[in-house]
């Protein structure tokens, strides 16, 4: 570049800083004070890169100038606007954007001291650092990084996309890197957000990629925020798909508010710059795939754990927008939008009652519908929204049981995926507790074999439930004429008494089944005829209460009914 170019470049940058100067912020006049010192600064240091007052094709000082005065730009139009009053982003908006303004002007005046102290020292031919081996000592890590955050400060353009691939690298390997950018190097959580902003794709890409791995870990968050990282990547999840901004950046950025919005306490900032609407447009958007709709859901089920905040949604017609969104046929944007509708009407029966009446039960059987290609994960969801919307319902519950439901709950009893058996299996023993008339038609359905091979299951969560719902079932007559009739359920039942050592939920459960059997002569006969007897009678011997009820109430009439035999002989 010509000097006479640069310095053009030079004069402009300059008089936009005093123009800038010129202005007043009233509702922040500290702030304001501070950011006019820092563009003083700026100002009387422009000269010092060059001596003689020249650029000298100095490829790095024409990057810092473009940067700056891209800054200084901003900060113009934001003095400008403060004004005239024609500032529209209201008070919490304009303190962040002047945070983020006077985090960049540091950036600026770090990295023009060390152009002036190092009078561009990292070219293209500088000796470069070797990488730390795996356990190498924290100062060499330390300085490895440090020659790192130094390149992407004063390097060239591929000097710095380099870079910063090595340092997300660093950071997804080993957390002590994560502690060193974050703690040990001055301004680095801010350079990185500045990047955010950047033109470059691949810098934008690296930049959020980084962000996302440091705000991964709760004792950064709050630094992050306070650096004023929560408006850009807003600003980059509303980037438009038609702009240099790639789909991994829009996710990585997703990804970074996910993390950021775990604490709650960071829940306002996202608000603050308009984060709620940007998150609904993502997840409506037909472009949207994958990790970005997943992650933005994700963060907007953050946002509603502040009860303002779900507020405001509901009253800018979230729950409309995430029914429809629930119909359509991608499963990410169906099983985010049922899993935030779930969430938002846990606490707040208006909201379930919104989503009942605009049509959201559709999508929960579309979902459970096992002749339709859904994960497990979203079986698992449906059954777990349909348990909190419908249940509680008797029309609506009515509704289900008139249709496929209970044939969809047989298939899912024989699922292999635990999470999906476990909802399955916290409807039924719902369902029969309701009343004895659905305690009737799950006993006339056929559950009862798939319930007592469910007491041998791994896991103990899944043996309680289903001897909780055998419990349920066999408190009624006809049921238990219906379990009698299979002699391999009673076998079974008897072998749960087996599984594990010691005193359990599932064996008090399963003995209470064979209590409920033992009234009937035809429960008795079975139960003592049976190979397995001998676990209910292991289980009386060692002491267990109430199996040494039942094993006596068993023996007792075992024996009075050889007395009556005698007598009629």
């Amino acid at each position: 570049m010509e000097v006479a170019e640069c310095s053009e470049k030079l004069q402009i940058l300059k008089a936009s800083a005093s123009a800038s100067m010129a202005y007043s912020i009233v509702q922040f006049p500290v702030k304001w004070q501070s950011i006019k010192y820092k563009l003083q600064q700026l100002c009387s240091n422009l000269n010092a890169p060059g001596d003689d007052g020249s650029c000298n094709e100095n490829v790095i000082l024409v990057q810092f100038l473009q940067t700056a005065t891209a800054t200084v730009s901003h900060i113009q139009a934001i003095a400008s606007q403060c004004s005239d009053e024609s500032y529209n982003g209201g008070r919490l908006r304009l303190r962040s954007d002047l945070d983020s303004i006077s985090s960049k002007l540091d950036i600026h005046l770090k990295d023009l001291k060390e152009m002036v102290s190092s009078r561009i020292s990292v070219l293209s031919q500088a000796v470069i650092a070797t990488r730390p081996a795996i356990g190498a000592s924290l100062s060499n890590k330390r300085f490895y990084i440090n020659d790192l955050f130094l390149r992407v400060r004063i390097g060239d353009l591929a000097q710095r996309k380099q870079a910063l691939v090595t340092i997300g690298e660093l950071l997804s390997e080993d957390i002590e890197y994560v502690k060193i950018v974050a703690l040990d190097i001055d301004n680095s959580i801010t350079l990185l957000i500045s990047f955010l902003e950047s033109g470059d794709a691949c810098i934008q890409e690296q930049a959020a990629r980084i962000v996302s791995l440091i705000a991964g870990y709760d004792s950064y968050r709050g630094m992050l925020v306070k650096a004023g990282v929560v408006a850009p990547l807003v600003q980059l999840l509303d980037s438009p798909s038609c702009t240099s901004t790639t789909v991994s950046s829009r996710e990585r950025a997703a990804h970074a508010l996910r993390e950021l919005t775990s604490n709650s306490d960071n829940v306002w900032a996202v608000c603050a710059q308009g984060g709620v609407t940007v998150l609904l447009i993502v997840c409506a958007n037909v472009d949207s795939r994958g990790k970005l709709v997943s992650s933005a859901f994700a963060v907007l089920k953050n946002l509603s754990r502040v009860e303002e905040v779900k507020m405001f949604m509901v009253e800018q017609g979230a729950v409309m927008e995430l029914v429809k969104l629930s119909r359509q046929k991608e499963e990410e944007r169906k099983v985010g939008s049922v899993e935030l509708l779930h969430y938002m009407a846990l606490a707040d029966a208006n909201v379930r009652q919104a989503a009942i009446s605009m049509g959201m039960i559709q999508s929960l059987t579309q979902l459970m519908n096992p002749d339709l290609p859904y994960s497990s994960k979203a079986r698992e969801v449906a059954l777990s929204a349909i348990a909190f919307f419908c249940l509680p319902s008797k029309a609506l519950t009515d509704d289900l049981i008139s249709s496929n439901f209970l044939s969809w709950l047989q298939t899912y009893l024989n699922n292999v995926d635990y999470a999906v058996l476990e909802c399955t299996l916290h409807i039924l023993v719902r369902l029969t507790r309701i009343s004895e008339e659905y305690s009737k038609m799950v006993g006339r359905a056929g559950f009862m074999t798939a319930l007592v091979s469910s007491l041998g299951a791994k896991s103990c969560q899944v043996r309680e439930m289903a001897a909780q719902v055998l419990c349920n079932l066999l408190l009624l007559h006809s049921n238990r004429v219906v379990f009698i009739q299979d002699g391999d359920n009673l076998n079974r039942l008897l072998q749960s008494l087996e599984h594990g050592d010691g005193k359990t939920m599932a064996k008090d459960l399963a003995i209470s089944c064979l209590v409920s059997l033992a009234e009937t002569s035809a429960g008795r006969k079975k139960i003592i005829s049976s190979q397995h007897f001998v676990s209910l009678k292991g289980l009386a011997d060692s002491g267990d209460l109430p199996a040494k009820k039942i094993v006596k109430k068993l023996c007792a009439n075992k024996l009075q009914s050889i007395l009556t035999r005698i007598r009629i002989t």
